[in-house]
Parts: structure tokens; C-alpha cells; sequence
């Protein structure tokens, strides 16, 4: 009887953009046609597809999962259910390829990279015909302690590996769903610095010939093909020859893909991309501030994009556009103007995507390994791109987690559909009610965890309604006379002017038994909070302002009881706790977080603030000492 091997593919517990369309990612229908081709008795679970039967996977000799980091805690619960039960357990992906260590306290064994030939090599091992320690790109356990082997060179000869068997999915019906994924390359020779695909396939860009995409569209003969490729037009001259030979064959399915504003300004590729039936792509716009393309490194521009969007509707070839919103340099209004030209440019569809620090990607990198910025969550489940996982720098992360749904909404409003289907154009009516539904059902879904981000802005001004029930608000602020007297006192001070409260100031020489300590105690009761200066460490010249800082942190530490609620306002971080302290400290004053966010902008936005890109130091203070 031939061994049985179990391939899972996880679904994400949270609705997300790709809920109400599955195209099923191609790694596990590979391994499980090789797996299938070398005599083993398969069965491929694709949760998106249809329910994983637990039966079918605890009666499997060996189990291999699949996963991303928005499906990593369910991939681990299952993997450990798995182990529980004495079944060797394989699990591989993009996620685990980065957090390895990790993964390995769920499985036996993790694949990182492309695991072709690797996971081969595993099984060869595991019947005791190779050494373990040998195979590349392979982590696992020996005696108690993790073990990670050298990386695996990327596969270069991509036809050496069989046409994935759909058939092999459960509950997968090619004909009766009519799309199929088909990758005809692997890699992106890009940099663009919230993309992991680069870190998993390389910057090369390595193709399957011609003839073996051509006999897969023949094998699968499909209604719809997405190419599933990184990017479709890297090689513009290998695109138009593969589309130049799907004319000529006749196999000219409805097709779509990846792409950058680019093709569009090739009118030779743009031709044959209508006549060999392109019904829609999918382009990687990610903003339309030109400072966010250049923080991304996309190397593209505001103009390019409408020029592109211009020329795909003159070919009528319909555009998924693809943003990526919440950088350094965004604020609410980009997101709100991003759907509002969507709208303009009368794209299909929309998908505003919240930057997610993902393993593998170089904002994972300046997120977690420098510390630049204030992550709020690490539940792998929540980085979907829907979920603000992090603090940004020009709103609250409840303002963009709102903003992005909100602006969805917006494009996909009633009257967006109606012209949609005023235009007879019947399949973007379709798409654009489904995605309204989606968005409704995410607000009712999520609407806990934004409760909680917002809780996260108002906790300081509440923690004051609960600690002084009985006394009046004084719609009054207390401020460290040097920080008054420095270069951004006087836009604190115009800031909370806008929202209809005053400074107090504080005295500046704060030593320990200093009777100008008594100050702050005598301020408690005129006060609804004080702001709480943070710097983290002193710079060179800097020292007096800091000891000055570190002086009013202790005497709030050691008065906690009488002392006024304080709200940490940080000077030296560029990871967006500035806003986030101001919208804390104008959350007493005001609810309306939309009124916070404009006085923001009209004061403390307008300095010159330093700016912080990739791993640099500030160059020059926050905050400077006047003299």
C-alpha cells in the first residue's frame, strides 16, 4: 500500500480582500503532483477551496503545511495537533522560510525557500538513504536543539517540474469553477520595501519556456487563467512572444495578471494583450503621494500611473488597482483621496492595503530588527493588510485602520455601482456589490479589535473621568516650561488653543527636593493631565534637556497617587508616537478625533521637522533648547 502523504493549505480567520474570489496559490498543487508522480497516495486540502478533513489528515504517514504570515497561528495550531499525534509534520511557506525558529516549535521539520528539492531530499532522509544534515534549505531538531542548514540555491530549470494537477485539490472542479493559476516565472527584479517576493524568489527573473506554458493552458483548458507570476511583463519581449503563441494556437482563455504601470506604454504588448483576450490586471499602483512611491522604492510616478490608467481603458482592459496606504508620509486625506481618484479613473476595483511589516519584506527588517517603530500586535493573524498592526506617524492607528475601510467604502458606495451598471459593464457591478458586502461583513467582524485601537487613543482621558469623577474638567494642559521654550512649544501651545484649552506651564528645574517640585503639585488640580516629556537616550548636546526629562519622569513615578494623569509625549522617536501622544493628550479636550487631526496639521505638522528614512539617525533634534 503506498504511503500517504497530507498537503494543507490554511485559510485566514479574518475576511480579507481575496474572500469572495479563491485562486488557489500553486505550492501545495506542485508538491502534491510530484509527491502523486513518485507513488504516494496524496490528498491537497485548500481550506479557501473546501474544509480540511481531520480524518483524511490524522490517517496520513507524513503531513505537509502550507503557509503565510496571515495564516501562521492556525498553520501552527493544526501542526501541533498533528505532532500530538505521532505524524511527522513538514511545514514550509513564506512565512516560515523567515521565522523558522518559530515554526520549528510546531514541526518536525521546515522547508524554507522553494521546497522542490528539498523536501525530496527530506523524505530520502527520513527512509534513511541521505543525511539530514546535507540538504539545503532544511530546519529541524537534533538532539533538543534547532538546527538550521545553508540556503538553498533558487531553482533555476523551472520546467523540470510537472504541470500542477488540480484534480488533486478536494472539492476542486476546473470546469465548474472555469480559472486556474498557471506561474510561467519566478521572481521580481524590484525592491519595493513592504514586498517579501524578492526575499523568497530572488531579484532574478527565471521563466518556464514558452511551449511548457503554452501545453499547460491546453492540459487545464480553462475559461480564466490568472498568471500567477510576480510579475508578468518583466520581460516584455518573452511576454509578447507567449501571447504572439497563444494567438497563433487558439488558446486564448480570459486572462489576467500582475503588472506595472510600465506595459501600458508599450503599445505592441498593450495590442497583444487585447487580442489575446486580457479581461483584466492587476497593478502594483501603492499610492498616489509621490513621497510614498519614493519611500517605497517603487520607482514609478503620480504621472505614469494616470498616463497607464489612460491607456488600459483605451484598450478596455479592466484594472484592479492595488494601494498601499499608512506610511511615514501619508495622512487620512491621502487615503481618502486615493478612492476618490480610483473613482475618477473609473477603475474596476480597489484594494487599499494597510502596510504590514511582513517577514522577509525590508520594513520588516526597520520594523522589528531596529526597533523604529511601535508595533501594537504581534498575532500573525491580523497581518493581512487589513489590520493596522502598527503605530504610523501622521494619524492614530485607528485613524488608518478607519480610513482604509472607510475609503473602500466609499469607491464601492451605491452610486459607484450604479454607474457601473449604467455603463452595462455587469461583471464590475458584480465585483463592486461583492466587495461592499465583504466590507460590511469585515466592520461587523472586526469591529471589536477597532473598538480596541480606538480605546488605545481615549484610555489616558478616560483613566482622568475615573481617578477626578467628582471634579470639573479645566480644559487646561500642563507643560514643562522647556519644552514651552523650545522650537516646538509654541505649536503645542497653538494646538491646544484650536481645541479649546491652555497651557499651564510647569518649572523646568526639576531636582530631587527642589521646592519647584512642588509645582507640579500644586498644578494637580488645574490641570486635566500634563504632558510627560520621553527621550530614550541623551545625543551629543542634548544632555541638559535630557536630564531635565528624566528629572520629571521620576517625580511622576514617585508621586503616581496626587500627580496629574500624564500623557508620554515622544521627541526623539520618528515612529509616529508624536501624533499618536497629541491625539492622547487632544482626547480630553475633545472627541472628535477628526478635529485632533486638523489641528495637528495646522500646527505641529507645519515644522520642519526632521525626517527619518531606512536606518538613519535624526540628523538634528526634535526639540532644541532655546537660548
Amino acid at each position: 500500500m503506498a504511503r500517504k502523504f497530507v498537503l494543507v493549505e490554511p485559510k485566514s480567520t479574518h475576511l480579507h480582500v481575496y474572500s469572495a474570489f479563491t485562486i488557489p496559490r500553486l505550492g501545495v498543487i506542485l508538491l502534491g503532483t510530484m509527491l502523486r508522480d513518485r507513488g504516494w497516495d496524496v490528498r491537497v486540502y485548500i481550506e479557501d477551496v473546501a474544509p480540511i478533513d481531520m480524518k483524511e489528515v490524522l490517517s496520513a504517514d507524513i503531513v505537509g503545511i502550507s503557509t503565510l504570515t496571515s495564516t501562521a497561528p492556525q498553520s501552527y495550531r493544526l501542526a501541533q495537533k498533528v505532532r500530538d499525534a505521532g505524524i511527522p509534520v513538514v511545514i514550509g511557506g513564506t512565512h516560515v522560510s523567515f521565522m523558522a525558529d518559530e515554526a520549528l516549535e510546531y514541526s518536525d521539520y521546515v522547508v524554507r525557500g522553494e521546497g522542490e528539492e528539498t523536501l525530496f531530499e527530506l523524505i530520502e532522509a527520513m527512509d534513511g538513504t541521505r543525511s539530514i544534515e546535507k540538504i539545503l534549505g532544511l530546519s529541524y531538531w537534533k538532539g533538543g536543539r534547532k538546527m538550521h542548514n545553508p540556503d538553498r540555491p533558487l531553482k533555476e530549470d523551472l520546467d523540470s517540474n510537472p504541470i500542477p494537477d488540480y484534480s488533486l485539490v478536494e472539492g476542486w472542479n476546473t470546469q465548474k469553477r472555469g480559472l486556474i493559476s498557471i506561474a510561467t516565472s519566478r521572481g521580481c527584479p524590484f525592491t519595493c520595501t513592504f514586498c517579501s517576493v524578492p526575499g523568497m524568489y530572488g531579484h532574478g527573473f527565471r521563466m518556464h519556456s514558452i511551449e511548457r506554458v503554452i501545453e499547460e493552458i491546453r492540459v487545464n483548458n480553462p475559461k480564466y487563467v490568472f498568471f500567477a507570476d510576480d510579475l508578468f511583463t518583466a520581460n516584455r519581449k518573452r511576454t509578447k512572444d507567449l501571447l504572439k503563441r497563444m494567438i497563433e494556437e487558439g488558446l486564448t482563455p480570459e486572462w489576467g495578471a500582475q503588472i506595472r504601470t510600465e506595459t501600458a506604454f508599450d503599445p505592441e504588448l498593450l495590442e497583444l494583450m487585447k487580442a489575446s483576450n486580457c479581461f483584466n490586471v492587476f497593478i502594483g499602483f501603492e499610492s498616489i503621494n509621490p513621497q510614498t512611491l519614493d519611500l517605497f522604492n517603487k520607482r514609478q510616478t503620480y504621472e505614469k500611473i494616470v498616463r497607464s490608467v489612460e491607456a488600459f481603458k483605451k484598450h478596455g482592459i479592466r484594472i484592479h488597482g492595488m494601494f498601499v496606504v499608512g506610511a511615514d508620509t501619508d495622512d487620512k486625506e491621502t487615503i481618502f483621496e486615493t478612492a476618490r481618484l480610483a473613482r475618477e479613473w473609473e477603475l474596476q476595483s480597489i484594494q487599499l492595503m494597510i502596510l504590514t511589516p511582513l517577514p522577509g519584506s525590508p520594513d520588516f527588517d526597520l520594523f522589528y530588527a531596529t526597533g523604529n517603530r511601535e508595533l501594537l500586535y504581534k498575532d500573525w493573524s491580523l497581518y493581512d493588510g487589513h489590520h493596522a498592526v502598527y503605530r504610523p506617524k501622521n494619524m492614530t492607528a485607528y485613524e488608518l485602520n478607519d480610513a482604509a475601510i472607510a475609503a473602500m467604502e466609499d469607491f464601492y458606495s451605491w452610486k459607484n455601482i450604479g454607474r457601473s451598471a449604467m455603463r452595462r459593464d455587469y461583471y464590475s457591478t458584480l465585483i463592486q456589490f461583492g466587495a461592499k458586502q465583504l466590507l460590511k461583513n469585515w466592520r461587523r467582524e472586526n469591529q471589536g479589535f477597532l473598538d480596541e485601537l480606538r480605546s488605545t487613543v481615549f484610555e489616558k482621558a478616560e483613566e482622568s473621568d475615573v481617578s477626578s469623577a467628582r471634579k470639573p474638567r479645566t480644559n487646561r494642559v500642563g507643560v514643562p516650561r522647556f519644552v514651552l521654550d523650545s522650537e516646538l512649544g509654541s505649536s503645542l501651545a497653538e494646538f491646544f488653543a484650536r481645541l479649546g484649552s491652555s497651557v499651564v506651564p510647569f518649572s523646568e528645574s526639576m531636582t530631587e527636593g527642589s521646592d519647584d517640585m512642588a509645582t507640579l503639585s500644586r498644578i494637580a488640580g488645574k490641570v486635566d493631565c500634563i504632558v510627560l516629556p520621553v527621550m530614550e537616550r541623551a545625543r551629543q548636546g542634548e544632555e541638559e534637556f535630557f536630564s531635565k526629562i528624566e528629572a520629571v519622569r521620576k517625580w511622576i513615578a514617585q508621586h503616581k497617587n496626587s500627580a496629574p494623569v500624564a500623557v508620554s509625549l515622544f521627541l526623539d522617536k520618528q515612529d509616529g508616537s508624536l501624533y499618536s501622544s497629541l491625539a492622547q493628550l487632544g482626547a480630553f479636550f475633545t472627541k472628535d478625533l477628526d478635529r485632533v487631526h486638523k489641528a495637528y496639521k495646522e500646527t505641529v505638522a507645519k515644522l520642519k521637522l526632521p525626517q527619518q528614512s531606512g536606518h538613519d539617525e535624526p540628523k538634528v533634534p526634535l526639540v532644541q533648547i532655546a537660548h
